[in-house]
């Protein structure tokens, strides 16, 4: 009997967990296997037991992110004889992430995993290189760079029913320390593409007017004499940051301040930095010009204790600490947080995905002197910070977004598209896009969904009193690929009729009052420092008003009215 399917043991419907079981003919191969972050004990696993009557027959490790590797252990403890591909960068990255996960564990009083298992997992690690064809195992699959991670992989799988690209965590932009993912240079035909969708519904600002707004914001709080703390994925993200901090005070866009590195950021930034040859070659090149390490050099440093760490947190001058965990749900990065978060001259920059739950998150929705739960120092639960000091997001993801990942899955051109890793909102998003084109699945965790497309597709619809005439006929034609997600945002009145209990929206000239048809919406309405508002009209017998025309409309001011 043919096999061709795909199983999510987690990462489906959720960013954390990722673990996918691919069931072929030939026989059946699991991708990654992570933990949900800020999760303990076995709600923090994939759902293994699945697995009991699959047993893969080799697993492909596509980078060293804890939410895709930190359950190696646990599999490989049920199935010892295992071996586990990835490139050497991710199997190097890796042992750091796993010893890191293993001293958590304990100090948590739930470990997931033993020393005897975390050493069994990495004598199992089996390098690999990038565009080298493995077909010991009836199937064949090739690595390919990712661009989201030092050694990040996408997959290509071969089997006799068919071929599937796997994009894993993948990203279209090159940052200072990862190139972007590599594609086909033509349309690339496979049967499947199984894709991450974080960003599914969004279109990411330039990086480069991103890193501009993070610098001049770093350089207001430090000329003012605050600290500033951003808590960052220790793979990675946190070596960016520290590459673009340091280019920055070298260039006098900020003040000479320590910069420091703490967590497992010290670990990881090392390696990096023994790593140099699989770096950009413009950072390899700057090493060897300036003769300097290519991260620990200037203002840069490590924090080498705990004293050290607790001198910085008491100090009076400015400072900068990039720290682990990016979310803020562990790590050491709460320990600065619950101290700098209550001054206002200090200043917190988010610079990377915040799940639902994390207390990044629940920062970025906050009030000005809002409380946020952050994990006690003492091990025991989390408790209550004020937040007096500036929150602010700055997106320098590793991500692909909406244009990205759509890019991606036309270069290979697939029947069927089955899309993982992202919440409701973002795969939902990206589906509308993709399914009057490809046949496309959004699969909870433990479904079995056929890898073969089976014709199913949504018929076009588009709104012919917003898009009238010529027009409505150019944009049908248009295939899905090109059509953006585009934010229009302007300045205007917004009145509140309380006898009506109306609000009143006044238009620009410009804004066609056919783009708001009659019929049900949703308003979306988040309430912090600003208030926003988005408003989507619901499908309705196959007519719906493309959010690509939407505005997005937010209230500019200190205050809200009325506090």
């Amino acid at each position: 009997m043919t096999q061709f399917s795909f199983t999510g043991l987690g990462g489906t419907d959720e960013v954390g967990a990722s673990c996918y079981l691919y069931r072929f003919t030939e026989g059946r191969l699991l991708i990654d296997a992570g933990l949900r972050p800020g999760q303990l004990g076995d709600a923090a696993l994939p759902q293994l037991e699945l697995l009991k009557d699959s047993p893969p027959d080799a697993v492909i490790l596509t980078h060293a992110h804890l939410d895709h590797t930190a359950a190696l252990p646990v599999v490989l403890r049920r199935f010892p004889k295992l071996r586990v591909y990835c490139t050497p960068a991710t199997a190097r990255l890796a042992a750091l992430t796993l010893a890191d996960s293993f001293k958590i564990g304990q100090r948590q009083g739930q470990p997931l995993f033993s020393a005897r298992d975390l050493d069994r997992t990495l004598k199992a690690l089996t390098p690999l290189d990038y565009f080298q064809r493995v077909g010991d195992h009836g199937f064949a699959f090739t690595l390919f760079p990712a661009g989201h991670l030092l050694g990040g992989a996408s997959v290509l799988l071969e089997s006799s029913a068919g071929t599937v690209f796997h994009t894993a965590d993948i990203n279209n932009v090159g940052t200072h320390v990862t190139p972007p993912a590599w594609l086909p240079a033509e349309v690339t035909p496979v049967d499947a593409v199984v894709s991450e969708s974080t960003y599914g519904d969004t279109l990411l600002p330039a990086r480069k007017e991103q890193v501009r707004r993070f610098v001049a914001a770093a350089g207001e709080t430090l000329r003012e004499g605050g600290k500033v703390l951003i808590p960052s994925f220790a793979l990675g993200r946190a070596q960016d940051i520290a590459l673009i901090l340091q280019s920055a005070i070298t260039g006098k866009q900020l003040p000479s301040v320590p910069v420091y590195l703490d967590g497992l950021t010290r670990d990881v930034t090392t390696a990096y930095e023994e790593m140099l040859p699989l770096l950009p070659e413009a950072l390899q090149n700057r090493a060897e010009t300036s003769r300097q390490p290519p991260f620990l050099t200037g203002t840069v440093g490590l924090v080498k204790s705990k004293e050290q760490r607790e001198s910085i947190i008491g100090s009076a001058g400015p400072a900068i600490v990039i720290s682990s965990s990016g979310m803020l749900h562990a790590g050491v990065s709460p320990l600065y947080a619950r101290e700098w978060l209550p001054d206002p001259n200090n200043a917190l920059f988010i610079v990377g995905y915040q799940d639902a739950e994390a207390p990044g998150r629940r920062l970025l929705e906050l009030e000005n002197g809002g409380e946020v739960l952050l994990p006690d120092p003492s091990g025991d639960g989390f408790s209550p910070v004020t937040a007096y000091s500036k929150v602010q997001r700055y997106y320098l993801s590793a991500h692909a977004d909406q244009g990205g990942l759509l890019a991606m899955i036309h270069r290979y051109d697939p029947g069927k598209v089955v899309l993982t890793h992202g919440e409701a909102a973002p795969r939902n998003a990206l589906k509308k896009f993709l399914d009057t084109k490809k046949e496309v699945a959004l699969p909870t965790i433990g479904e079995e969904v056929s890898l073969k497309d089976g014709g199913r597709r949504r018929g076009a619809f588009f709104s012919k009193a917003a898009f009238g005439g010529s027009a409505a006929k150019a944009r049908a034609s248009t295939p899905p690929e090109a059509v953006k997600q585009k934010h229009r945002k302007f300045h205007t009145e917004v009145n509140y009729d309380p006898q009506h209990h109306v609000l009143v929206l006044q238009l620009p000239q410009d804004i066609s009052g056919s783009l708001f048809a009659d019929g049900t919406y949703t308003v979306e309405v988040v309430r912090g420092r600003l208030t926003k508002a988005k408003l989507t009209q619901h499908q309705e017998q196959g007519m719906e008003l493309l959010g690509s025309n939407l505005p997005e409309i937010e209230q500019t001011g200190d205050e809200l009215p009325g506090e």
